[in-house]
């Protein structure tokens, strides 16, 4: 009897080893659509592929202003992705209230792993208390795009956009453009996300530091921009509103359509721009200088959530997209900054580098650019100034009060 329960012992053990692995089923929230989307799906199915044992599936989040509280409300009623885009300054939002994996221990356990070779932009986004929560998969600037035929029929020089403020001013009263004399501009000047729902205070933040401004004291535990560079900023945007000197879309449509001659937006969608619009038809450049030249850098990071069942595939799959061979092709095909340095020594980019000056110009806004501070309570306080910020744009009215009336909610965040 006790040899046959030890053979049927054994018998179980062998079938246990000869079984296969069971796949790990990964589900992986993105903000992408359109052509973006059908790239990142294709890298995921050659994940897919080349790993048989983990199966990624991955699921459009949303956008990235409306996927940070789907996935809070997710993640609260257990039903969140095991990976996940998320916005490159959420990883406090997540890592705090202990939703996200510490990855320290994978990225010392992966040889393949080079974190010394990820951009400073890039890897300052990853961190909360000195270790990293996510990686980086897609950096980006502000830069300035426009539109080289409009600039001639203008009689400005096609070979380079505004230097400061007064030019940006100037060159927006000449690119702004009743052709049908009804009284209302048929062309503007200029186009950016200006609403607060659009992203608006990403762009804010960009002349809010021209002017050396500080979004909060110090100690980070109060807000500090209703101030005189909070004050001009807005101001900035308040005269180009009343003056019908910008369009008030979302941007990207009216420059493409040449009913803005000018637009703000990511460095990230040159890709688009030269496959629609044709390399030569437009210039880029880095932004219109306040006090000092300043852009703010953008993109999006990969991060794995506390629930996900299999830690080491999660891994495998942020690694993998993390690496130089991915975020090369991923740079090329998008228009994206790299966020590895050693994408931009590889042949194919460096020759992409020689053929078309507007990547290394993008590359060069590098230097100049903020990073959006890296503390939890940053993602709501910025949808407070971009609402403050969005109505004395629309109203015309003098920001300092709805500045200062942000500023007190601000900092009742801290006191939470």
């Amino acid at each position: 009897m006790k040899k046959t329960i030890l053979l049927i012992a054994l018998l179980v053990v062998l079938a246990a080893a000869l079984a296969p692995a069971q796949k790990a089923t990964l589900v992986l929230w993105h903000s992408y659509s359109g052509v973006r989307q059908q790239l990142f799906d294709s890298l995921i199915k050659e994940f897919n592929k080349a790993n048989p044992a983990i199966n990624v599936k991955p699921e459009y989040g949303g956008s990235l202003w409306s996927m940070r509280d789907k996935l809070l409300t997710a993640i609260a009623g257990g039903a969140g992705p095991h990976l996940a885009e998320i916005d490159s300054y959420w990883t406090p939002i997540f890592a705090k209230p202990g939703s996200l994996v510490n990855l320290e221990p994978y990225i010392a356990a992966d040889a393949r792993f080079n974190k010394a070779d990820l951009a400073r932009a890039s890897l300052q986004s990853t961190q909360y208390q000195g270790a990293s929560y996510s990686v980086p998969f897609n950096l980006s600037t502000i830069v300035m795009y426009y539109n080289k035929a409009l600039y001639k029929t203008a009689a400005l020089d096609p070979a380079r956009a505004p230097a400061d403020w007064s030019e940006l001013v100037s060159f927006c009263q000449k690119l702004t453009v009743d052709k049908n004399g009804d009284g209302t501009p048929d062309q503007r000047g200029l186009t950016f996300p200006n609403k607060a729902n659009m992203g608006a205070v990403w762009y804010w933040l960009a002349f809010f530091f021209q002017q050396e401004g500080k979004l909060f004291n110090d100690a980070l535990n109060a807000g500090a921009f209703n101030s005189a560079a909070g004050l001009a900023a807005t101001d900035l945007w308040r005269q180009l509103a009343r003056e019908g000197l910008m369009s008030m879309s979302s941007g990207s449509a009216d420059f493409e359509a040449e009913l803005a001659a000018m637009e703000l937006s990511s460095s990230s969608v040159m890709g688009r721009y030269r496959d629609n619009m044709g390399n030569a038809r437009f210039g880029l450049a880095a932004l219109p200088k306040g006090k000092v030249s300043a852009t703010v850098t953008g993109g999006g990071n990969l991060a794995m959530f506390s629930s996900c069942p299999d830690k080491k595939a999660g891994w495998a799959v942020l690694s993998w997209l993390n690496s130089t061979q991915v975020n090369k092709r991923w740079a090329l095909s998008t228009g994206s900054i790299p966020v590895r340095q050693s994408v931009l020594g590889t042949p194919e980019y460096s020759d992409y580098l020689m053929s078309d000056p507007k990547g290394n110009a993008m590359i060069a806004t590098l230097q100049d650019a903020f990073i959006r501070p890296n503390i939890p309570e940053y993602g709501d306080a910025s949808r407070i100034i971009a609402f403050a910020v969005e109505e004395a744009m629309i109203n015309d009215q003098d920001p300092k009060p709805l500045l200062d009336k942000a500023k007190a909610e601000v900092d009742a965040l801290f006191k939470k």
